[in-house]
């Protein structure tokens, strides 16, 4: 991530399963570290450099509730522990889904709600412009 989006925004612990699709390989079940509204930290062994684009899958399902944020990104960091992936664009629903999972596991909401910015870090698109989890092409 960015300096100033590591400034910018607070981590949220989230520990949650994550499927990884990049162009040449997919990770399925990899485990979230912690989550922002501009990126995730995800623990693995991962072979992919920085700059490294992806479609991410986070599934949430729970008795009422089937959602699920889609998100294009790219690798910004990797060390030992795993990468950090920086969102690239998502559709609008989930970045709503993001905002409200950021909300609903912060220790303080409050302060989080105030670090949503009032122009979205990274590109909201309309759904048919997304990539569907079977149609991810890298150009």
């Amino acid at each position: 991530m960015s300096e100033q989006n590591k400034r910018n925004f607070t981590r949220i612990k989230f520990e949650r399963q994550v499927n990884l699709d990049f162009q040449d390989e997919s990770f399925d079940s990899c485990m979230i570290k912690d989550l922002n509204l501009t990126g995730m930290f995800v623990f693995g062994t991962f072979t992919q450099q920085v700059n490294t684009t992806c479609l991410i899958i986070l599934d949430q399902k729970g008795e009422s509730s089937d959602l699920t944020l889609s998100a294009t990104a790219k690798v910004v960091r990797t060390t030992e522990e795993g990468i950090a992936i920086e969102f690239k664009s998502m559709t609008f629903e989930s970045y709503m889904f993001l905002q409200a999972t950021l909300l609903y596991e912060a220790g303080d909401p409050i302060s989080i709600g105030l670090e949503f910015p009032e122009n979205c870090p990274f590109e909201v698109i309309e759904e048919e412009q997304h990539p569907s989890h079977s149609t991810f092409t890298l150009q």
